[in-house]
């Protein structure tokens, strides 16, 4: 079995070429992109109704990119008040490592936003899609602090279940209001695949040297101030 494992690529190598073979196809907004992208938007926008476009509207706000900054930064000052300054630490910093890539991919990719069956205006570039990504980091960053910590596996599952529901929510939200072609949100869960594992690195390979340096900066400085 290791045999085969090592014969294989690994898994985020083939995610990484698959986001770059999509970038480019995007870039160049390519026939069969652009043909798969159609296949796709039809069933998500067959029935527009008063009603479903209220409720994707509202997911659509619920998961905006300025709400996530919010959302990581509410999560960051409540692990910090409670002691977790570790954890409040690692959540901004992957945060913004997550943030500043999505947005380069933007600018870099430059892909024109839809122009048909468009019921929520957005500005900017549609390549990946910012509210997916943004969902995918608040989401993995809550999974990982609070949820994976629990001790029943069914507690686990069903929180990872009710993740993968919303998700699937935002995602069609986002091409039902022709706000995202699918391939957009498709390389967002890519992307958000992609940070997540650098987000996990960077905590099992810090984490704990940050503990260490916290635990013996801030008494310090608390000391410090108390003497002043």
């Amino acid at each position: 079995m290791n045999l085969r494992l090592k014969k294989r690529p690994p898994a985020l190598l083939v995610v990484l070429i698959i986001l770059m073979i999509l970038a480019l196809l995007a870039h160049f907004q390519a026939a069969p992109l652009t043909f798969i992208d159609q296949a796709l938007t039809t069933p998500l926008q067959a029935i527009v109704t008063p009603t479903k476009t209220f409720l994707m509207r509202l997911i659509s706000v619920i998961a905006k990119p300025a709400m996530a900054v919010l959302y990581a930064v509410v999560l960051s000052g409540a692990l910090w008040y409670f002691q977790h300054r570790a954890a409040a630490i690692w959540v901004l910093v992957s945060f913004g490592i997550g943030g500043v890539t999505s947005w380069l991919l933007k600018f870099i990719v430059a892909r024109p936003r839809p122009t048909s069956h468009v019921l929520l205006p957005e500005n900017g570039y549609s390549f990946p899609s910012g509210h997916v990504f943004s969902a995918v980091m608040i989401l993995s960053l809550v999974y990982f602090i609070f949820a994976r910590p629990l001790p029943r596996l069914w507690q686990r599952l069903a929180s990872l279940i009710a993740i993968g529901l919303w998700l699937g929510l935002v995602v069609a939200s986002r091409v039902y209001l022709g706000a995202h072609y699918p391939s957009d949100t498709i390389a967002a869960l890519l992307l958000g695949y992609l940070w997540l594992h650098i987000a996990l690195w960077l905590h099992r390979h810090y984490y704990a040297w940050l503990q260490v340096h916290l635990a013996h900066t801030l008494p310090e400085m608390r000391h410090a101030n108390r003497n002043k």
